[in-house]
């Protein structure tokens, strides 16, 4: 008897080769066998989903009105009328696909790129290094506002662009220096991606339904993608938001410490500024063939000698400091531990420095001359061939780290594994490179690389980094404290990340860590960890019930202490996505908040001045106090996690939008978040004590 994963795995095939017949049986063979496990199976390597069919729907159809001739769940009942009510849009997403691979046959591979790329540029102002890496465009758009399209969408939208004229083979090398700058100036390629973005979307809707139990409904023209349960989504759109709001504070905290920074670090922006007065006769060249354009040539020992340096860079300060609290690392592990073959996150930045540099002398003369998206600003994207973009990284990072960093970070045609622009931008075609040098510069190349080579710093040691800050805080205030507590009893065994007892309370907390996520994919494996967490929290749960187990874990830990039999469980993540969420029954908390309410027992609101120069863009902190008192008690911990004292504060704060997207006569519509600085302010004063601090 073929399994359930082979079941659902040839129905995927058979879609896929239109075996309708086929099709139909292996759908009725799986119901059969095991309804539920068979719909899990359908959801995990998304069968239904039309998008990994060209968005061809109709045996999709087919099989979903069969399942309402059987007896099955509620529960799949929900999942297949969800199913049916995406598909109704689906003819309007073919309609659209098929425009679109029309589009690919008149490819302009690099007006598509240029168009993106230069949405990364920064804002030129020759006194602002805040345009460089620091994200301060995220003050006027949240995430959760999502549909007007982000640049990071954007560039999504060129990946799968790419990828469809790969697929087309419509790429060579006689494409990539062709531009046409008339469609740039009138922003025509960036309509076209954010066509390409309603794909992407409606991709995404179907792995909201697939992984995280979205449900769909169709009313009249409108299809609805509602979460399981409001909170479910306003912890999804609440992560986010929180993310670009630490980003934001970490830019301002920066500026804030400018004229001490200056001091200690060099600035890539003066460099280059130096470099272009005292070189840009012999940097600069405008060339004629096979297009006139503007051409850049370095020197490549002058490079070396000032851009080899081992010590950070003004602007690369608030890089490390991002590193630094999404990964818990100091400057030591990012300078020594090899992320890929021989390469650090240390060569990472300092690749970015080359790019950095490169796209700022590009703007000065670019600036100087009044060319920005002129027809040679729009030509003017760097394209090099392989051998000399090596040689170029070879002059700084010698000739292995340069190897490997063209391995990194290079896409190939030929290539089959997933594409993404900021992940992967050194776009080859044949013997030649494209260069994006804003994706280059302005995207998370640290994070992308961790991504893209699964390297986790914590993989290869014992010491869970979210664990030793539980202790740093929690260990001092607790009257009993294990970490990695590891228990067998009565054929059950498990391990406790963190067990603390404050007061006449219990507290446990697993730990689990992942990176900030930036797509769906992404987001669901931080979901795994979470529901792998429920599980592991609910089987001490149950133990806890037992007299006999508290007393074996008593004795297990070697305390005189009676345990308490009050218990408070906690998943705590090392990422800010799903905060605010009860799993199973568990809260889920960031590490950073977690602790800092356990520390310090506050809240410190910031308001920025970025207005006024004069106020040298200074914070004015507000302090509220979670504490009753003036020391942490388990009722302010059990107010924290179990009542979301503070997180009803953050969701009362959001404002219901809707997300939508128009595809003729129909509208494919979600549900989402905005966040209201001002609700959440009022919310604090309501809730908690002001503390006047300055």
């Amino acid at each position: 008897m073929k399994t359930i994963k082979q079941i659902a795995q040839n129905l995927k095939q058979a879609i896929s080769d239109t075996e309708q017949k086929l099709a139909l049986d292996l759908f009725r063979e799986g119901l059969q066998q095991s309804e539920a496990e068979f719909v899990g199976q359908l959801q995990k390597i998304g069968v239904l989903r039309c998008s990994n069919y060209d968005f061809q729907s109709q045996i999709l159809n087919y099989l979903i009105n069969e399942s309402g001739k059987t007896n099955i769940s509620q529960d799949s009942q929900v999942y297949f009328e969800s199913i049916k009510s995406l598909l109704s849009i689906s003819r309007n997403i073919q309609t659209l696909f098929k425009a679109l691979l029309k589009e690919v046959d008149y490819l302009e591979i690099k007006s598509y790129l240029v168009a993106v790329d230069s949405l990364f540029w920064p804002l030129y102002d020759h006194q602002a290094v805040d345009s460089l890496f620091w994200p301060l465009d995220g003050l006027q758009q949240d995430h959760a506002n999502r549909y007007s399209v982000c640049k990071e969408e954007l560039a999504s939208a060129f990946s799968l662009y790419l990828y469809h004229s790969h697929d087309k083979k419509v790429i060579n090398k006689s494409n990539i220096n062709k531009v046409n700058e008339k469609r740039l100036n009138d922003e025509y390629y960036l309509a076209k991606l954010e066509d390409f973005n309603k794909l992407i979307f409606f991709k995404e809707s179907e792995v909201l339904v697939d992984s995280f139990g979205y449900t769909v409904t169709q009313n009249n023209a409108k299809i609805i993608i509602k979460a399981p349960d409001p909170k479910f989504g306003m912890s999804l759109c609440l992560g986010y938001i929180r993310q670009s709001m630490q980003e934001i504070a970490n830019s301002f905290e920066s500026l804030s410490e400018l004229s001490e920074i200056t001091e200690k670090y060099p600035s890539i922006l003066e460099f280059s500024k130096t470099y272009y007065q005292k070189f840009k006769d012999s940097t600069f060249k405008i060339i004629d063939s096979p297009l006139k354009r503007i051409v850049m040539q370095f020197h490549p020992q002058t490079l070396s000698k000032f851009l080899d340096t081992n010590n950070l860079f003004l602007e690369e300060e608030m890089i490390f400091k991002q590193l630094e609290t999404n990964l818990f690392i100091d400057f030591q592990k990012v300078n020594e531990i090899p992320v890929f073959q021989s390469l650090s996150l240390f060569d990472i930045i300092k690749v970015q420095r080359l790019f950095a540099f490169m796209l700022l002398v590009l703007t000065e003369y670019i600036d100087y001359n009044n060319l920005f998206k002129s027809k040679l600003f729009w030509r003017s994207m760097p394209v090099l061939q392989a051998n000399e973009l090596k040689d170029l990284l070879a002059s700084f990072l010698g000739e292995q780290k340069a190897k490997e960093i063209f391995e990194l970070f290079t896409w190939r045609l030929e290539s089959k594994k997933r594409f993404d622009l900021q992940t992967y931008p050194f776009i080859n075609v044949e013997d030649w490179i494209l260069l994006p040098l804003g994706i280059l510069t302005n995207s998370d190349l640290c994070r992308n690389v961790l991504l893209s080579t699964n390297f986790r710093f914590d993989s290869e040691s014992f010491e869970d980094p979210i664990v030793i800050e539980m202790e740093r805080c929690l260990k001092p205030v607790s009257s009993i404290f294990e970490t990695n507590l590891k228990y067998s009893f009565k054929g059950i065994k498990g391990e406790v990340d963190v067990l603390a007892v404050v007061d006449n309370c219990l507290f446990v907390f697993e730990c689990k860590n992942s990176l900030h996520p930036c797509d769906l994919f992404e987001l669901r494996t931080t979901y795994d960890y979470i529901q792998t967490a429920a599980k592991q929290l609910n089987r001490f749960q149950e133990l806890w019930q037992q007299e006999p187990f508290r007393t074996y874990l008593a004795r297990k830990i070697k305390t005189q202490h009676h345990l308490p039999s009050q218990l408070c469980s906690c998943i705590v993540t090392g990422n800010r996505m799903f905060s605010g969420l009860r799993e199973q029954g568990h809260s889920v908390r960031p590490i950073r908040e977690l602790c800092y309410i356990i520390s310090k027992g506050e809240i410190l609101i910031n308001s920025y001045n970025i207005s006024d120069k004069d106020a040298g863009k200074k914070s004015i902190p507000i302090k509220f106090q979670l504490w009753k008192e003036d020391k942490l008690k388990a009722e302010d911990l059990l107010g924290y996690i179990q009542e979301d004292s503070l997180h009803k504060c953050y969701f009362n704060s959001l404002i219901r939008s809707e997300q939508t997207i128009q595809l003729k006569n129909k509208s494919l519509v979600k549900e989402s978040y905005s966040f209201s600085h001002e609700r959440f302010l009022q919310q604090l004063v309501y809730n908690f004590r002001f503390t006047e601090n300055l």
